[in-house]
């Protein structure tokens, strides 16, 4: 009986119904991997371990985290892709966090969850009310206290938290953009690699693409916790590459990718706090005035000369030595000191102010010469520094200017160092506890102290430090400010800020352009230029169509004035910036999709490519309308993906090019530094509404924006509540009234002189209106029923252009069969009324069943209008823009109204664009977009004259030609000589009708009775079709309407209109 019992538990044991293990079910290798398991452990009952794993196991996974860098030229454009995978039925919250350098602006950011897409808005920063719950924003500054930044300081954190529904993915997209500044010689760019878990599909990719050659790229070991600043040290360059990096370059282009397996992850760590992946890099640089740049309007000047005599310079160290300082901080500091006095230079003057609630000074009175001597007892102050006491940081400051205001007001310093660079060093730890605590107070007498004499160069260590106070010192007195976290190594982060600030090489220096030529440039006057940096200058050009542009440079070295100058061919400079960006596979417009890389797993190029989650659950719960050329009422995530590019790209579209973007940038951290500076209201007001206009009008969240995002709703159930119904008729039935009208925009708000700015705002808010032309100065105007009659005159389609003739009563129509890329002069009055009309031509392949080969669209309209001064409008089918007094760029799916000077602009949401000049001009440009086109489908424009009043007879081009003329009707005569004498033929010459022709000009064209459908299809128009391309009906032939740019402006080369 035992022996029974025994071979039956034996058999049970055995089979898969006792054993629970056998024939387990296959899981995708992500599944399990954020779990912290020891496969070699032996098993053990344990409760505690089984509510562990489940409380790790609720979390969403991340299946995917995609980085991808596009540098063009020392400006990146970085896309974070991240995608998480909540394997429950029920609801689970997934937080996206992400790091991103201090300097850089986030310019887009994008959810899809659930296979619906939840797009973000910049918009202009309102204060806090009381109340207003925290987290709001979804970037998270570093603070003062409890700062947990990990790398450096000079991260930010920006984190979304959001409940994602019972298995389904959730797809994090973010853009940002910086402009990497050059230290010791080298460009740094980092990207945080902190999923906080193990990721099934890691990828990091840097690609770099510069004008000039790449003389040094180095991929450093991944830097975590008290990692090294740029400090340029040997044991980094012969540091081993990141494990699974590789290397691709040439000449001026170079490809890192960094793609570990979740195996060499987790070698690395398991909490998936993999660290700062860094890639260093410098490029040949020009001899003389730099290097410049053009594309587009816009040029950027790099100027970084060298092998030039190191300027002495003349140091004061003040070092705050409080209490607060005791230990690990005052032992790395004086580290760092000691190193600095043995790079001090023979010529080079200094002294050193200690202070805590009293102030002490080396050598009072005087700044002394570098000597063996003076180096030694140097040594032993600082080793003698005993920390105690409280926090003055007024009179120190102010000891110090004393100090060196002296010393260059004395005889010694005028004979010794006439052309030195004169500085202070200062650094805390804390905030003024002692003598004078108003900041206000604080920042007034250093700057009248300072007295803009030299320069104040402040450093923070540690978390209690009022940064504010110490950026807004160095700012106003010509310095900078370095951040050193609590955790960090100091002593090597101390040594690598002085060097970068120890050998001066210029000093006063000047960059000048030609005033007619350049409309507005960014900083160009410096006090300092230091070994191994850079000076970046971005300018916007007056006339896209001059052929130079004159620079002056003007500087002091140490032993004579330094002037270089010469005339830039900006012609040619364009040339080879589009030769570079075409050999690197980048074109001309950078588009957001182009340089953002958003294609974590299929393709191997720079990124142009959409990704699209995949797995078993992508389709799950979904139903996906994709017939070409139809609007999609929902889909997977693939599809969200492309519906999520296409909204970043509302106002971000093609053909902003990098250099313009730089500008914007640059133009932006000069506003706030000027902000920063102010010393009126008024003044702070002014520059507060200048940067806030270009960061709305670049789509940038700096501190003067905010970004709403829309958050999905997660019933409790844990499935994605339904989206609302539209409120607004799709853009087909906008405004579907009598067929030969238009919505139009009711007269609502009035306002200041508009400014810069994306006037963007949510469909339920249109409370919004009033409030973003408040912040631009702006007048906005609401949509309503109200519509406007315009003329018939038109090109729109393929494209087929009508002209209507009020007077003689006739419509005539005609096709210009032109190339894709080639410019059409639409309309020219430019030697009268200053405007002038252009539009670029894309191809498309044709229909099926067509007989066509190539068919082409407009692409791109701009008005340009010369008087009573240049602006210009640009359209495409998702922007505007507008650059008259000022700049404005507008997404084509908002409604709003805007002027600016002599310009308005009024939009219909994916409808249309009225453009008025002067109240006696009027253009309407209709928008033609599709949300899932077809291989032969292209978005495109549609470009209708609604008022002349405004032109002169002299008005040129395809269709301003006609506007001023009279036509008629005649009847040819059919030839009948020409027949073959056959049986028959005479009786049918005799039955054949007149042919029809047009008199124009004199001219006889033949025409033919033909009907046209216009104003997207809402209304047919009978009209008289000339053949062969408008031969006889148009003045000249075609090339004389193919024109070299979109902004030219030139005459009719054959004389006026009345000729």
């Amino acid at each position: 009986m035992e022996t029974r019992v025994f071979l039956c538990a034996l058999v049970l044991c055995c089979s898969p119904f006792g054993f629970a293990l056998q024939d387990e079910p296959k899981f995708e290798d992500d599944i399990f991997s954020d779990l912290d398991l020891d496969l070699n452990a032996a098993p053990r009952r344990e409760r505690r371990q089984v509510k562990a794993v489940l409380s790790k196991e609720t979390k969403p996974h991340m299946t995917e985290l995609t980085v991808k860098t596009t540098i063009i030229s020392r400006y990146a454009f970085t896309a974070v892709y991240c995608r998480m995978f909540n394997r429950h039925a029920s609801a689970a919250e997934g937080t996206f966090q992400f790091q991103i350098p201090a300097a850089a602006y986030v310019s887009n950011f994008t959810m899809i969850i659930g296979g619906r897409v939840f797009p973000s808005q910049i918009k202009p920063r309102e204060k806090k009310a009381k109340g207003e719950r925290e987290g709001e924003s979804p970037t998270d500054k570093p603070k003062n206290k409890d700062s947990n930044n990990q790398s450096e300081g000079n991260m930010e954190t920006f984190r979304m938290a959001i409940n994602i529904p019972g298995r389904n993915f959730a797809v994090f997209m973010l853009t940002y953009e910086e402009l990497l500044q050059r230290r010791l010689g080298n460009y740094e760019h980092v990207t945080s690699v902190r999923p906080l878990q193990l990721v099934s599909r890691l990828t990091v990719e840097v690609t770099i693409v510069e004008h000039s050659r790449i003389t040094h790229l180095e991929v450093l070991p991944l830097r975590n916790g008290k990692a090294s600043s740029n400090t340029g040290n040997k044991a980094d360059a012969k540091a081993v590459l990141p494990i699974s990096t590789v290397i691709q370059r040439n000449n001026s282009f170079s490809r890192v990718k960094f793609n570990p397996s979740i195996v060499q992850q987790a070698r690395l760590t398991t909490t998936g706090n993999l660290g700062d992946f860094v890639v260093r890099y410098d490029v040949e640089r020009e001899m003389g005035i730099g290097d410049i740049q053009v594309l587009d309007g816009y040029f950027v000047h790099y100027f970084a000369p060298r092998d030039l005599p190191v300027v002495p310079k003349n140091v004061v160290f003040v070092i705050d030595t409080s209490a607060s300082m005791l230990g690990t901080k005052m032992r790395q500091t004086k580290e760092a000191l000691f190193t600095m006095l043995r790079d001090l230079r023979p010529n080079d003057r200094f002294n050193f102010v200690s202070f805590s609630n009293r102030i002490r000074v080396w050598q009072p009175g005087k700044l002394v010469p570098v000597t063996p001597l003076n180096v030694r007892d140097a040594k032993k102050f600082i080793y003698l520094i005993s920390p105690n006491g409280g926090t003055d940081i007024n009179s120190a400051i102010q000891t110090g200017s004393t100090l060196l205001s002296d010393f260059l007001s004395s005889p010694e310093a005028t004979e010794a160092n006439h052309n030195s660079v004169s500085l202070i060093i200062f650094l805390t730890d804390g905030r003024p506890t002692v003598g004078e605590l108003q900041t206000a107070s604080i920042l007034g007498n250093a700057q009248r102290a300072v007295g803009e004499r030299f320069c104040v160069f402040t450093i923070g260590m540690g978390d209690d430090v009022d940064y504010r106070l110490l950026d807004r010192m160095a700012l106003e007195n010509c310095g900078t400010m370095r951040r050193i976290p609590e955790a960090a190594d100091a002593r090597t982060l101390l040594k690598g800020f002085y060097d970068e600030i120890g050998t001066p090489l210029l000093s006063d220096i000047h960059v000048e352009y030609s005033e007619d030529s350049v409309e507005y440039v960014t900083q160009h006057l410096f006090t300092n230029y230091f070994n191994g940096s850079e000076i970046v200058i971005a300018g916007k050009l007056t006339n896209r169509s001059a052929e130079t542009l004159h620079v002056q440079v003007t500087a002091s070295n140490s032993d004579r004035s330094i002037v270089m100058e010469t005339d830039v061919p900006l012609r040619q400079r364009q040339l080879e910036t589009e030769r570079r960006m075409k050999a690197a596979g980048l074109p001309k417009g950078m588009s957001l999709d182009t340089v953002r890389g958003i294609a974590p797993s299929t393709g191997t190029g720079t990124g142009t490519t959409t990704s699209r989650p995949t797995g078993a659950d992508t389709n799950r719960g979904t139903k996906t309308d994709t017939k070409p050329g139809t609007e999609k009422k929902s889909g997977t995530d693939s599809d969200a993906n492309a519906n999520a590019n296409a909204n970043a790209n509302s106002e971000l579209e093609s053909g902003t090019g990098y250099i313009e973007r730089l500008w914007g940038f640059m133009s932006v951290k000069d506003g706030l530094r000027s902000r920063l500076r102010s010393h009126t209201s008024r003044e702070r007001d002014e520059h507060t509404q200048q940067a806030t206009n270009l960061s709305l009008a670049y789509n940038f969240l700096t501190p003067l924006t905010g970004m709403a995002v829309e958050r999905p709703q997660v019933l409790a159930d844990g499935t994605l509540a339904q989206e609302a119904p539209p409120t607004e008729a799709p853009a087909a039935a906008t405004g579907a009234g009598t067929a030969n009208e238009l919505p139009a925009e009711e007269e609502q708000v009035g306002g200041a002189p508009s400014s810069s700015q994306s006037l963007t705002r949510k469909k339920d808010q249109p409370e919004q209106s009033s409030k973003v032309a408040k912040a631009t100065g702006g007048a906005t105007k609401r949509l309503s029923k109200k519509s406007v009659t315009i003329s018939k005159t038109s090109a729109d389609g393929d494209p087929h252009f009508v002209v209507e003739f009020p007077l003689s009563k006739l419509t005539v129509c005609f096709n210009i069969n032109g190339e894709p890329g080639h410019v059409l002069r639409l309309v020219t009055d430019h030697s009268q009324s200053g405007v002038t009309v252009n539009g670029k031509l894309i191809g498309a392949p044709p229909p099926p069943g067509s007989h066509k080969q190539l068919r082409t669209y407009f692409s791109t309209i701009t008005i340009v209008a010369d008087k009573p001064r240049r602006s210009y409008i640009e359209v495409t089918p998702k922007k505007v823009i507008l650059d008259g007094r000022d700049r404005m760029v507008l997404p084509c799916d908002k409604s709003v109204s805007v002027e600016s000077g002599d310009l308005a602009v009024a939009i219909a949401a994916r409808s249309n664009i009225t453009v008025t000049i002067r109240g006696t001009i009027g253009f309407v440009i209709l928008l033609h977009q599709y949300k899932n086109p077809a291989p032969y489908q292209r978005d495109h424009l549609g470009f209708y004259i609604s008022n002349s009043k405004g032109l002169s007879k002299d008005t040129h081009g395809l269709l301003g030609q006609f506007l001023n003329e009279e036509v008629g009707l005649t009847e040819l005569i059919a030839d009948i000589t020409t027949e073959q004498p056959t049986a028959g033929s005479a009786s049918q010459a005799k039955q054949q009708p007149p042919r029809t022709a047009l008199k124009v000009k004199g001219r006889t064209v033949p025409v033919v009775k033909k009907s046209r459908r216009i104003y997207s299809g809402q209304q047919t128009v009978d009209c008289w079709f000339a053949r062969n391309n408008a031969a006889k009906l148009i003045d000249g032939e075609y090339g004389d309407y193919v024109v070299s740019h979109m902004f030219d402006t030139g005459n009719w080369p054959h004389g006026s209109n009345t000729d």
